[in-house]
């Protein structure tokens, strides 16, 4: 069985934007040892939809946030559009690789970095000015390697792990930490009484989209989505420190899109601290995840469990191996308490 930071790395370094994660579609389907089924959205699920059973559902989502070709100028240049959040300071003067869906073929540019006089420097550049330079003359050489408007365009970057092999940095960690987190999960534990649904849902960086119809296909009995959101524990990045790596997932009270059932949370809780597993309260103030759409769907108990990751939509986050393992272990004592317990939804 595959270590959970092997697994972390590889899906680390796939690319899929929102509408393009074949890659990690793929890649999930050769991890998890469970035959998957694939709505007409791309949504993934691992289990049995169809059961009697009780039903829990693990929600994590395989896109990540990203750019794609907007236009292509005649002299080479490529301007390009984001999709997902992005801070602009994090953009100039980085590598990118552009995947051609025609052929497959991966080309490698740099964000140009404008001459000083364009903007001032306390001005953050919006995306729309940038550009990338493939290293061609022309739109012809572009258009000839394949490259057309729609391409996805990434981060080149390679993940590895840090100097004292505790902690993994690299691109797309939201949400590969989930993926990676399911994966694991879905490998792991098994059950005799409930039916565990492992769910990759599509499009969640641009809207939430693929859990809107991933929630009605699974219509679970509780719902855990799983996600990550940046750590607060650096230097000037909050007044109040929390969501601090090595503390354990956070099981999140709230988000810009969903409450947490509480009553679920207290339950989680009291299986952590039975079984000495690090955990924190988390309350994502600034964002959104799939929980909004999942709990809508029938009101059913929902929570979000959140890994710590630094500087999220960015070329590099960086996450710490214990809180992934950690989520793996919390969420596989919840699952066997359910299985041997039973669901019971009058306590939720």
């Amino acid at each position: 069985m595959a270590a959970t930071d092997e697994l972390l790395l590889k899906l680390s370094n796939l690319d899929a934007l929102p509408g393009q994660e074949a890659q990690v579609q793929q890649a999930l389907q050769k991890m998890i040892q469970e035959a998957a089924t694939k709505d007409t959205f791309g949504n993934l699920y691992f289990g049995d939809l169809g059961t009697k059973k009780k039903k829990i559902a693990l929600y994590a989502h395989m896109d990540e946030v990203g750019f794609f070709v907007q236009r292509m100028t005649e002299e080479g240049f490529v301007y390009f559009y984001p999709v997902g959040s992005w801070w602009g300071h994090v953009v100039l003067g980085q590598q990118v690789r552009a995947t051609c869906r025609k052929n497959g073929a991966v080309l490698e540019g740099i964000v140009g970095t404008l001459p000083k006089t364009n903007h001032k420097m306390t001005e953050i550049v919006p995306i729309s000015e940038m550009y990338i330079d493939f290293g061609v003359r022309s739109r012809a050489e572009l258009e000839e390697a394949g490259l057309q408007i729609g391409d996805m365009i990434l981060p080149n970057t390679q993940a590895k792990k840090s100097f004292n092999q505790k902690k993994i940095m690299g691109k797309a960690l939201d949400n590969r930490v989930a993926c990676t987190v399911i994966a694991q999960v879905k490998n792991q534990v098994e059950t005799k009484n409930i039916e565990v649904i492992g769910v990759g849902t599509v499009q969640e960086e641009a809207g939430t989209r693929g859990s809107k119809v991933a929630a009605a296909q699974v219509n679970a009995d509780i719902n855990i989505v799983i996600d990550v959101a940046n750590g607060k524990d650096t230097p000037k990045a909050a007044e109040y420190p929390n969501r601090i790596q090595g503390a354990g997932p956070g099981l999140v009270l709230s988000d810009k899109t969903a409450l947490g059932n509480i009553q679920l949370l207290d339950y989680c809780k009291s299986i952590a601290e039975k079984n000495h597993i690090p955990w924190q309260y988390d309350l994502l103030g600034g964002g959104g995840t799939d929980a909004g759409s999942v709990q809508l769907f029938a009101g059913k108990p929902t929570l979000v469990f959140c890994v710590p990751v630094r500087y999220c939509h960015s070329w590099n986050s960086i996450v710490e191996i214990s809180d992934v393992e950690a989520t793996i272990q919390l969420l596989s004592k919840v699952i066997h308490s359910f299985d041997e317990g039973g669901i019971d939804l009058e306590q939720f």
